[in-house]
């Protein structure tokens, strides 16, 4: 044991995993490693607790087709991660790169990271979110039109 923890980014010899497989495989790959005492050495192996997967939260409304379902890939990813691939691992992400496309429109880039940060957290198993905390409105106090179409 090393006595520390270790994130693990969703990027392998390919690039940036965009889609669901790519990044439980990624995961699955490094979790394997890490845990592993015949590649670590004896007595070496990271504990699964101490191992943070992000998956890459990328931009979503860029006008770019392939780009729509990224939010959804990134909670699908979790969950299989959280429960099935890498038990007791946690799951992190920045939020600020899901809204990148509406810079300058700071209210509706809160209400989305927010809304995001609610589903990520309840349906993923996110539980490690890099973000700017104090300005993200609460779930249930974005106005219910809002919230539904970011749902």
């Amino acid at each position: 044991m090393y006595g520390a923890g270790v994130v693990v980014m969703a990027f392998d010899e390919n690039g940036q995993a965009t889609e669901v497989n790519d990044k439980v495989s990624i995961c699955e790959r490094a979790y394997k490693i890490l845990t592993s005492q015949e590649i670590m050495g004896q007595g070496n192996a990271f504990r699964p607790e101490d191992i943070i997967f992000d998956l890459n939260i990328l931009t979503i409304a860029t006008g770019m087709k392939e780009h729509n379902n990224y939010a959804m890939n990134f909670i699908k990813a979790s969950k299989i991660v959280k429960e099935t691939v890498c038990p007791y691992s946690h799951i992190s992400g920045g939020l600020s790169n899901l809204s990148f496309s509406f810079r300058g429109s700071f209210d509706l880039r809160e209400a989305m990271h927010s809304v995001f940060l609610y589903h990520a957290i309840s349906e993923g198993g996110m539980d490690i979110g890099i973000v700017n905390a104090g300005k993200l409105p609460l779930y249930n106090n974005i106005k219910e039109d809002l919230r539904m179409l970011l749902t």
